[in-house]
């Protein structure tokens, strides 16, 4: 009997630890669920984003459990990342064929920090699986162009090199501009990292901030629309998905008819809780407690 309970121990604390540190709530439905229950939903609609918040463990953890769950009942599958940029997809493509070894991969890439803890498992999943990877955002320097030198800056740029940015840069003046701003704001008052002037220059660092959006919905779309057409996982930081705002509002744009769905987490101080206005921010929610920074 004590063998027994010995091994039951054991097994109890090998699992992970964030079993019990977070909670799923449908939206829709208005009530906790679980993950099983949300991949099955999931399987209703075209592209769904993953909002993330980049350092939090809990999240990366679901994202490839999700991935595994949803890829069971749905081969005909994109993964879409945020974190890897259009000019280093024939890189990646190489890499995903097991044409070049991984260090090449890396070293030409240019990886987050943190891919060997958080992306690397849903890239060696799509390995395994031979699943296509998106490559999905602007290459930050086109970005970076435009916050520093305005609209126009990329008027400049070759044939060549226009292949790597949306041919549409939208900036609304709507609920993501004020919700952006204000973020933006709050961070500055709270970091002394920020650079003296940056106040100045909000406007064009949310045009920089909507051509990665842009970007991102027209590599999902490229890929989603090559037959025949599959269903896509986004991954992104949160900014870029909740409230269907961002990424997720414009591939709305471009094709209205896709059925979209968002996940969103959310932090909580204590209790894992939400109100009712929560459930604007996305089909599903996933409240976490509040323990590493968010970005």
């Amino acid at each position: 009997m004590k063998k027994i309970i010995t091994i039951a121990v054991l097994i109890l604390s090998i699992l992970p630890v964030f079993c019990q540190e977070y909670k799923i709530i449908d939206s829709k439905m208005k009530k906790e669920i679980e993950l099983t229950e949300m991949v099955e939903r999931l399987g209703e609609f075209d592209v769904i984003f993953f909002g993330e918040f980049h350092g939090n463990k809990i999240l990366h953890s679901l994202e490839i459990e999700l991935l595994k769950m949803f890829y069971r009942n749905n081969k005909n599958l994109i993964i879409s990342l945020e974190m890897f940029e259009r000019d280093v997809q024939p890189v990646l493509d190489k890499y995903l064929n097991n044409e070049i070894p991984e260090a090449d991969f890396l070293t030409v890439s240019r990886p987050w920090s943190n891919y060997k803890t958080d992306y690397k498992p849903l890239i060696e999943f799509a390995k395994e699986n031979e699943l296509t990877v998106v490559a999905a955002n602007i290459p930050r320097r086109y970005a970076s162009m435009i916050s520093k030198q305005g609209m126009n800056a990329l008027d400049s740029l070759s044939v060549e090199e226009k292949k790597f940015v949306a041919k549409k840069h939208k900036v609304f003046d709507d609920e993501y501009k004020k919700l952006f701003i204000q973020t933006m704001k709050n961070n500055m008052a709270h970091s002394s990292k920020m650079p003296k002037g940056m106040m100045m220059n909000l406007d064009l660092i949310y045009a920089a901030q909507c051509i990665k959006d842009d970007t991102m919905a027209e590599s999902i779309l490229k890929y989603q629309r090559i037959p025949p057409r599959r269903k896509v996982i986004h991954y992104n930081g949160d900014f870029h998905s909740r409230k269907h705002l961002g990424t997720a509002q414009k591939i709305q744009i471009l094709e209205p008819m896709l059925k979209v769905a968002v996940i969103t987490p959310l932090m909580c101080e204590e209790e894992l809780s939400w109100k009712d206005e929560d459930l604007l921010e996305g089909e599903f929610l996933i409240l976490i407690k509040e323990e590493i920074e968010k970005h």
